[in-house]
């Protein structure tokens, strides 16, 4: 199965090529959601609220409280009408009227767009009354004292349904025919909402410091800035469906150690690195430089190469350290995902089907306890992509998360209610694949705080296979939040802390269940063996890449 270690003390001329002909270089620029395809002048020194009525804008100005009517193709102001309350914030068209609401009086007030005249006003569901939109035949308010988003009658203010707000400081709204939009002007954020209950689907990042209204129109989102006094025109659906942003470059070394406090041996060691590659969301930028060179470089059933290093002997007192030193950029990485364009489990190509639904021993899909929450939760849908988040949201609904380094089967966490991050992967994908969806998982070593450190702890989440996606992250661990907004963030992004060395589906034969590394061995008699893994990460420029790949000499040490 393996080479004899002596014969390959160093690297060959073809492990060399091989390993550097799966780096690429350069990275690739493209549109993506968030991206501001137009920029146009506010009509006023401090705007507010934004609703269009499919044709025109409407542009709130808090401090003369006015109301602006501009064209949305060149910013042009037309009529201007009072306000009619002092300070406006939230502005929502529809059913031929404007409605206007601020975080005073308490009210919403119902205005004449062509005569500007106040027909009727009612009461809010309280005095913080800071955004509105019209959608679903009704009037959606949002109240920043009691943090809830309302349904309204637009006659009289009944409330129909109510949820919480996306955060502690959400703001704007618009609706764009199908789900909500709100601004966080604090986290500079936009959200992408279910109508219906009021999770967060998505987020954009505002293109802007102060977002103060938002308004759809043609497919567009529309956000009025209060501190630079623009108008933003975002674009929402393109391809790639992510957005890359925070790239950090660093210099990352992977180490693995093995040591032999004796009194016996350790006999046919092998020590097995996962190898990283270039993803959507990272680019390696130098081959890997080995210390010492490999036995050789091998590739496991789910594609993930690994540098294999044979230790066929290992006296009492004796030590040994292996690693590998890269240079890459690392982003962070933001799908939006609308389930409408996801398509259904049967659009799933059968051989990505077919490799990850299958059991295995730490995923027990055909247990009672995985089949039966499955039933309860997914029910009969169909769509990937909302089967993915009932899931995901049943786990964060159902865990506590924990820092532990238990890997317990998937029935035994969801008994107990806590897990830690493997723990909470291996249950995501077991109830992913019990209903039908592949789902798989990454590992990464970390950044731990500042740029220059040292990291033994590891981060593992799972990747669910969504079509007209792709491979999407979801870190089920992130569902275990207070609010909708910070539910979101394990959905479809990442953040730029992570170095993705695994990819996989399962067991493999070089890392078993493990990630970034994995030892086995034998011993004659008793020998107390300690293993570590670890990474170093300092910071480095992309110039400071090596040229070649190669041997050098050591550089890492146990902190």
């Amino acid at each position: 199965m393996f080479r004899p270690a002596g014969r390959t003390r160093g690297v060959s001329l073809f492990l060399l090529l091989i390993v550097v002909g799966s780096y690429a270089t350069g990275p690739r620029s493209h549109a993506a959601p968030g991206d501001v395809k137009r920029t146009l002048d506010a009509p006023c020194k401090y705007p507010t609220g934004l609703a269009t009525d499919g044709r025109r804008l409407f542009v709130l100005d808090w401090l003369e409280s006015r109301i602006y009517e501009l064209s949305p193709d060149d910013g042009r102001c037309g009529r201007t009408l009072p306000a009619p309350t002092l300070r406006p914030q939230g502005l929502a068209c529809g059913d031929g009227r404007l409605f206007v609401c601020d975080d005073r009086s308490g009210r919403v007030y119902v205005v004449n767009p062509d005569s500007g005249v106040v027909e009727h006003s009612f009461s809010a569901p309280g005095e913080q009354a800071v955004g509105l939109a019209w959608g679903l035949d009704g009037l959606f308010l949002l109240e920043r004292t009691s943090r809830q988003i309302y349904k309204l009658t637009p006659d009289d203010g009944t409330i129909l349904a109510y949820f919480p707000a996306p955060s502690a400081n959400s703001g704007a709204l618009a609706f764009d025919g199908r789900y909500l939009w709100a601004a966080d002007r604090i986290r500079d954020e936009l959200y992408l909402i279910d109508p219906n209950d009021g999770n967060v689907l998505g987020i954009v990042e505002a293109p802007g410091p102060y977002a103060a209204g938002l308004a759809c129109l043609d497919g567009y989102l529309w956000n009025a800035d209060f501190q630079t006094r623009k108008l933003y025109q975002i674009v929402l659906r393109d391809q790639p469906p992510y957005r890359l942003t925070k790239p950090r470059v660093a210099q990352v070394e992977m180490c693995a150690t093995l040591h032999n406090y004796g009194p016996g041996e350790v006999r046919d060691a092998v020590i097995a690195l996962a190898l990283p590659e270039n993803l959507p969301n990272q680019e390696i930028l130098s081959a890997p430089v080995f210390t010492p060179a490999p036995t050789r470089v091998v590739t496991d059933r789910w594609g993930q190469r690994c540098a294999l290093y044979e230790l066929p002997r290992l006296t009492a007192g004796e030590h040994r350290l292996v690693s590998y030193r890269v240079t890459a950029r690392v982003q962070a990485i933001r799908y939006l995902i609308f389930p409408e364009d996801c398509g259904t489990l049967a659009d799933i190509p059968e051989e990505i089907r077919h490799a990850y639904t299958q059991d295995a021993a730490r995923y027990r899909v055909d247990s009672p306890v995985i089949r039966e929450a499955v039933r309860k939760v997914v029910g009969e849908e169909q769509n990937a992509a909302r089967i993915a988040r009932k899931l995901y949201d049943y786990l964060g609904a159902t865990l506590e998360y924990e820092l532990a380094g238990g890997w317990d089967v998937p029935e035994v966490v969801l008994k107990r209610g806590k897990g830690s991050c493997s723990e909470y992967t291996f249950a995501y994908i077991a109830l992913c694949r019990a209903a039908g969806l592949p789902a798989r998982y990454q590992g990464s070593v970390v950044v731990r705080g500042d740029d220059a450190c040292v990291d033994d702890v590891f981060h593992r989440w799972a990747e669910v296979y969504l079509p007209n996606y792709g491979w999407v992250p979801v870190d089920p661990s992130g569902g275990d939040k207070p609010t909708p907004a910070e539910r979101a963030t394990g959905f479809g992004e990442l953040p730029a802390r992570y170095l993705i060395t695994t990819n996989s589906g399962g067991p493999s034969e070089w890392l078993a269940w493990d990630y970034n590394g994995f030892a086995r061995y034998q011993t004659t008699g008793y020998a107390k063996v300690e293993e570590e893994k670890f990474a170093l990460w300092e910071p480095a420029q992309p110039s400071t890449a090596p040229s070649s790949p190669g041997v050098a000499p050591p550089t890492c040490k146990t902190p």
